[in-house]
Formats: C-alpha cells, sequence, structure tokens
C-alpha cells in the first residue's frame, strides 16, 4: 500500500472517529511522538504526542465541527513527495440562520515507515481574517480551538 492510500484509509477512519466518537483507533494511524501543528488560524496549535493529538481532535470536534453542518474534501488535489502526502482542500461550515464559511489548507502528513510521525495544517492566507469575521458575527457558542489552554 503506498502512502497515498495510507492516508485515505487513516481519513476514513477519521470519518468514522467523528461519527462515533470512538477516537482510539485513529491512534494506530500515528506515532505516539507525532507532532501536530495548526498553522495560519486564530486556533494555531502545536500539539506533541498521539494522546495529546487525540484528545485536541475530540475537543475541537466536539465544540464546533459538530455544531455546524460540515462539508469536508472541496475541491481536494492530493500528491506524494517522499515520505510526505500532501493533500491541498477546502472545507465548508453552515449554521442555521449563517451564511457558511470557507477555509482551504494544505496538509501535509509526514511518515516514518507506515505511520504518521507528524501533520502540519496550513491555511490558505485569506482564511483567518474571513474566519474571524464570521466567528465574530455567527459563532457564538463555537470553539474552534484544539486546546482549552489556547488564547
Amino acid at each position: 500500500m503506498n502512502l497515498i492510500q495510507k492516508y485515505a484509509e487513516q481519513r476514513g477512519v477519521f470519518e468514522t472517529a467523528y461519527d462515533s466518537g470512538d477516537w482510539a483507533p485513529l491512534g494506530d494511524y500515528f506515532h505516539e511522538d507525532i507532532i501536530y501543528e495548526v498553522m495560519n488560524m486564530p486556533f494555531h496549535c502545536v500539539i506533541h504526542g498521539r494522546d495529546r493529538m487525540l484528545a485536541a481532535l475530540r475537543y475541537s470536534v466536539e465544540r464546533f465541527d459538530k455544531l455546524c453542518i460540515r462539508t469536508v474534501g472541496i475541491d481536494s488535489m492530493i500528491r506524494q513527495e517522499g515520505a510526505n502526502v500532501l493533500v491541498h482542500s477546502g472545507m465548508r461550515f453552515e449554521r442555521d440562520g449563517a451564511p457558511a464559511t470557507t477555509a482551504t489548507l494544505w496538509e501535509i502528513a509526514t511518515y516514518r515507515g507506515d505511520r504518521i510521525e507528524r501533520i502540519l495544517d496550513i491555511y490558505d492566507p485569506q482564511c483567518a481574517a474571513s474566519f474571524e469575521r464570521w466567528m465574530a458575527d455567527w459563532g457564538q457558542g463555537l470553539d474552534p480551538r484544539y486546546l482549552a489552554e489556547e488564547p
């Protein structure tokens, strides 16, 4: 199985975890010492370690994603360069009575063997300001952060 297939398999397990709330099976796709970093958004963070990353994903999903209608994989492009899988795609979040907010980003997953050792989510330049405006106008009760201690 090549890395793009491995990445796609991991994304399928992510979606199952998203729906079920059972994030444990997703852990098999990551090294214990994984680093996950989100860049160019108000909820920038750097998370070290598999257990902390899985808890952070759950935290964000429960306080933001699941309180919206989520569409992922808009205009996706995927390629492999060495040990990296690079994905550029968009996502849209909607709420009753609010216009949708859309963000595009690069996700870069770096593999060591058959598991991911680092993930970088780098949002496109225009996304931060647009997202901040949407949150100010329509984001009441939503918390997109991955960690409670983030500003």
